[in-house]
């Protein structure tokens, strides 16, 4: 062992633990090997287990640790005798398991494969899995393995890294530890290896709990233990205490010597978190009360003040019952064990001053945390009683009560003393052990596992120890006072059984002789009495009594080895007396199962309330993955399963363990949804969030326009790979973005149906547009064509005119000629006139009013002029254009205006002019 300050809790100290190494691969024997390699399970907050590769598998490595299935044989976890399913229990409380794998270099990829794995020793094993690694996987909390390569120091940082990080040392029910716990669990562990019998952890743990609270309470200065400084019956004139010479158990805790540093010494303020007591130390009674009554006509009843008291006891209880004939000086004995000279009514007289039961219950003065509670019980015997049956259950109770059964007699152990103990021959018909097995010798073979431990108190004793010339012990007095005897007899048979009964019921049994306290005169006044008035060899018998009794007395138990409490308690009495009462036998299987069941049932709703306190504590919703809630529900649970044992007691069909697992379940179902509806809710409003832009833009009419499906996809996409990267959104992010895509589908269906129509229509529009303009180009095709056409025409038509022009007026100077011609030959004129064109022909019209040839005269006047308005006509070019303007005319009807203007060579004004008025235009032409 080795003890140093923790490098990383500067409030906590690290204790290391070094075994010596075992050959590997062996069956393990049942020798000093083994039993180290258990003890270092028991004391361990973290098991490390170190080997060598050896060039080889892992798994074949780990195979060599055979030391962990022969656990498996020599631990358990309860007491009950039903183990069958028991194995998996044992990770509740083993520590985790660390293998540090030294090799020379381990492959890359296997530590790869660790980092990923975050060192869990599984992800190394291959399959099929061995016997020695099933049994593992299976035993330890937690399994770790850290490859450590003599070339690369980084595996060494990273085992001792995860080791500083382990949790302390707890006790099954999950409350811290010190050195003190730790070295009182190590002394009852090596005691019993010492035998063949299975480790019951359960109740190792227990009994070191017990043994640390003792010696802690009686080491600590204050607020421990409330005998070191009793002052709740203290007065300023006079004390009610009797001095004890060790009423304050101080002494100073032994340095704790570190072998390098210094010596560190563990100062108390140091160590609170060690041994810490009590939460709730338990305030003495100022005096004792009534618990069983029997004043009403011998009818048993409860009294309800001293229920109330006894249930408000939650710490394990020592409970000391005293019987024993009438006016024995019961009362005195049992005040002196409280440390008070009042209390239990002492009387002067004859008459018997107990009745029923009379409680006192106060702290322990040894055990922390424990109580002490007293019983007197009413004298056996009393005449003024009359009924035999009230002895027998008084007595009867007494005994299911007490974990201590003080017997208080006079004189000598004689045989009129071994008569008084008549009823324990008659226990078998006022106690059942079993419900199935009332009467059977088996039935009351098991007393003895029930029945309290046994001490014979002799008041008044005066005689020597002796046995001829040998010195006895009080033991051996007692021994032998219950030894069988010779005879045949009826009577001698009758004692015997007797003997054989106490000596089979009460297996623990201790004599104490007292002599008388003090003298006559003061007997009658003992409240009064000081300490000093009475015996010194009183005085020193009645210490050593009280010290057996703080010392040795233990702690009521139940079948099964569960600690009973005040509150506990307080249900039995409850159970045992209303049997009594109801005229039925109590029954002890019969009661614990009652008190099992209701103390289960609390063990259960404790464990669910730690688990949610627990889930609630560490759980932040919404997780990232439901493997995180299931890490944390997996904590919690080992917590409360862990809690569960440590309160939970004879449940052997496993029914409250079963329904602890499903409320668990059902818990972690709610936390789950809890999670789940957490997620929704936060990936909800990040939606809501993401949505607003594209909300806005919709309201807009964004994308209310062609191509505005592709901008509506382009906007949710950016939504989506937003969401994709929020942090924090649980285990609902596609779940609901599924539900949000589904919402959102016909709106994007709706946008994409009308951006189609959009488009379509806007290829409508330019399909119509394109169609209009070609229909335009065409139109201008033809028109030009038209226009082509019509100029042709127009061509045409004016050489032809001037074709026409020259033959008319070749013609008209034909037929001039020809006129003149005639003329002549009418006149008697010359052809001079056709050489000399119309002048000649004037000159001649002249010559013939002249000579009188008038009426000749003026018909040649009017052909002359007539052929002058021919010539002129036929000479201008106004006919020709007449012509083509009527063709225009007649072109406009089919013809746009502009392109027959064009053709034509005018104005637009000009055409508009001509077209307003064609008749004068066709009448020239005409």
């Amino acid at each position: 062992m080795r003890r140093r300050p923790h490098p990383k809790w500067p409030d906590r100290d690290l204790l290391l633990l070094h075994a010596g190494g075992f050959l590997g691969g062996e069956e393990p024997e049942d020798g000093a090997g083994l039993q180290l390699f258990i003890l270092q399970l028991l004391l361990a907050s973290v098991l490390v287990y170190g080997s060598d590769d050896g060039g080889g598998d892992a798994q074949d490595q780990l195979e060599q640790l055979t030391y962990a299935q022969a656990v498996l044989r020599h631990l358990r976890l309860l007491d009950e005798e039903d183990e069958e399913d028991e194995d998996p229990l044992l990770r509740f409380v083993l520590p985790p398991f660390v293998w540090s794998l030294r090799s020379t270099a381990p492959a890359p990829e296997s530590e790869d494969v660790l980092e990923a794995e975050d060192h869990k020793l599984e992800a190394a094993l291959g399959r099929p899995l061995g016997p020695v690694a099933r049994c593992v996987l299976m035993l330890f909390p937690e399994q770790k393995l850290f490859r450590v390569a003599d070339s690369n120091a980084e595996g060494l940082t990273q085992l001792c890294t995860h080791l500083l990080g382990c949790n302390p040392k707890t006790e099954p029910g999950g409350a811290y530890v010190g050195g003190a716990y730790l070295a009182a669990l190590a002394e009852r562990a090596v005691d019993a290896m010492q035998g063949d019998a299975v480790l019951r952890i359960g109740r190792l743990c227990q009994e070191a709990k017990e043994m640390a609270q003792q010696e802690t309470g009686d080491k600590w200065p204050k607020g421990t233990n409330f005998w070191q400084d009793d002052t709740f019956l203290k007065n300023k004139d006079t004390s009610d205490t009797i001095p004890q010479p060790d009423d304050i158990f101080r002494a100073t805790t032994s340095p704790w010597h570190d072998d390098t540093d210094g010596d560190t010494t563990l100062q108390p303020e140091d160590a609170a978190w060690v041994e810490a007591p009590s939460p709730h130390p338990l305030s003495p009674m100022p005096a004792p009360l009534c618990l069983v009554d029997n004043s009403d006509g011998n009818k048993l009843s409860l009294k309800p003040e001293a229920l109330a008291v006894l249930r408000g006891i939650t710490q394990p209880v020592v409970v000391v019952a005293i019987a024993g004939p009438y006016r024995t000086g019961k009362s005195f004995l049992m005040n002196r064990l409280a440390k008070r000279r009042t209390g239990f009514p002492l009387g002067p007289t004859v008459q018997a001053e107990t009745k029923g039961i009379w409680m006192w219950c106060l702290p322990h003065p040894r055990q922390a945390g424990v109580a002490l509670v007293l019983l007197d019980t009413e004298g056996l015997g009393d005449p003024n009683k009359g009924d035999s049956n009230n002895d027998a259950w008084i007595f009867t109770l007494a005994l299911l009560f007490s974990s201590t059964l003080v017997y208080n007699t006079m004189g000598t152990i004689d045989q009129q003393g071994l008569d008084q103990l008549r009823l324990v021959t008659e226990l078998t018909n006022h106690i059942r052990v079993r419900v199935d097995d009332p009467n059977s010798a088996a039935a009351a073979a098991e007393f003895s596992r029930v029945f309290p431990s046994f001490v014979w108190a002799v008041r008044d004793f005066t005689l020597q120890l002796r046995k001829g010339e040998h010195p006895l012990t009080e033991d051996e007095y007692l021994d032998d006072a219950l030894s069988l005897k010779p005879g045949n007899g009826r009577m001698v048979q009758e004692r015997n059984e007797m003997r054989r009964c106490l000596r089979a019921f009460f297996i623990h049994r201790k004599l104490f002789v007292l002599e008388r306290p003090t003298t006559d005169a003061n007997l009658a006044r003992l409240e009064e009495v000081r300490e000093d008035e009475l015996q010194p060899r009183f005085r020193q018998q009645a210490d050593a009594f009280c010290q057996h009794i703080w010392g040795k007395a233990p702690v009521k138990m139940l079948p099964g080895g569960r600690q009973v409490t005040g509150t506990m308690l307080a249900s039995l009495v409850e159970k045992y007396v209303a049997t009594i009462v109801k005229g039925e036998v109590p029954c002890v299987e019969s009661a614990v199962t009652a008190l099992a069941r209701a103390k289960n049932t609390e063990a259960v709703a404790e464990a669910v309330a730690e688990y949610r306190k627990g889930m609630e504590q560490d759980l932040v919703l919404p997780t990232d993955s439901r493997a995180v809630l299931v890490d944390v529900h997996q904590r919690w649970e080992r917590r409360a399963v862990t809690l569960f044992l440590s309160h939970a007691f004879a449940d052997n069909e496993r029914t409250f363990q079963c329904q602890l697992m499903r409320e668990l379940e059902a818990a972690k179902e709610e936390f789950c949804q809890r999670n789940e509806k957490a997620s929704e809710q936060r990936c909800q409003a990040v939606l809501r969030e993401l949505w607003q832009h594209v909300e806005r833009r919709l309201h807009c009419g964004d994308y209310a326009a062609p191509g505005g499906a592709q901008l509506f996809q382009d906007d949710l996409d950016h939504v989506l790979e937003e969401y994709k990267w929020w942090p924090e959104k649980g285990v609902k992010a596609d779940a609901v973005l599924e539900v949000f895509l589904r919402e959102k589908e016909p709106l994007a269906q709706a946008l994409h149906a009308t951006d189609a129509h959009l488009v379509m229509m806007e290829r409508q529009r330019e399909a119509a547009a394109a169609k209009e303009a070609a229909a335009r180009e065409a139109e201008v095709a033809c028109l030009k064509e038209q226009q082509r056409s019509l100029e042709e025409h127009c061509r045409q038509l004016e050489e032809r005119l001037l074709e026409e022009q020259r033959l008319r007026l070749k013609e008209q100077n034909r037929m001039l000629e020809h006129r003149m011609k005639v003329t002549v030959l009418c006149g008697g004129t010359s052809m001079l006139w056709l050489c000399h064109g119309f002048q000649c022909y004037a000159k001649e019209h002249q010559m013939l009013i002249e000579e009188g040839y008038k009426r000749e005269a003026k018909a040649m006047q009017l052909q002359i002029e007539q052929l002058q308005e021919e010539k002129k006509s036929i000479e201008k070019p106004s006919w020709i254009s007449s012509a083509v303007d009527l063709l225009g005319s007649v072109a406009s009807f089919f013809l746009p205006g502009h392109l027959v203007y064009n053709s034509l060579g005018i104005t637009d004004q000009q055409g508009q002019e001509q077209l307003q008025y064609p008749a004068g235009a066709g009448g020239e032409l005409g």
